[in-house]
């Protein structure tokens, strides 16, 4: 096959950018495509699912316990166990302490997510930055 018979024949208006083999290659996408990413990023962003139940629930078990504590040793006359007051302490101190693992843990999670999607907004605008038609 000969240089003659390899033309394209493009009927739409659209520009379309077709990779010549001595350039690198590049994929043609539309302005509404590339914006509707970009926007679907920055909802995502906002979207970062979260532990916030988990850890709030926890929180809820170490306050009923404690306030389980101040109200037996405010009655001292209450008829409990041997093993339930330091059964409350040991509730109090291992909810207290796994909610606040878990706060650590979300907040580490968030960051690193909103890090990584504005990396990519970052990577999107840089690359918009190589195309000056792209800056209207």
């Amino acid at each position: 096959m000969n240089e003659e018979n390899r033309s394209v024949t493009w009927k739409r208006e659209e520009p379309i950018s077709v990779p010549i083999p001595a350039q690198e290659r590049r994929i043609a996408v539309r302005y509404l495509d590339w914006d509707r990413c970009k926007k679907r990023l920055q909802k995502i962003r906002q979207q970062i699912p979260r532990l916030h139940l988990v850890y709030s629930f926890l929180f809820g078990i170490a306050a009923s316990s404690l306030f389980s504590l101040i109200t037996l040793f405010a009655n001292p006359e209450t008829q409990l166990p041997a093993w339930g007051c330091p059964l409350y302490i040991l509730i109090f101190v291992f909810s207290l302490g796994a909610a606040i693992c878990f706060v650590y843990v979300d907040q580490k999670i968030l960051h690193e997510k909103k890090s990584d999607i504005d990396d990519l907004v970052e990577e999107m605008e840089s690359i918009e930055k190589t195309f000056p038609e792209f800056q209207q």
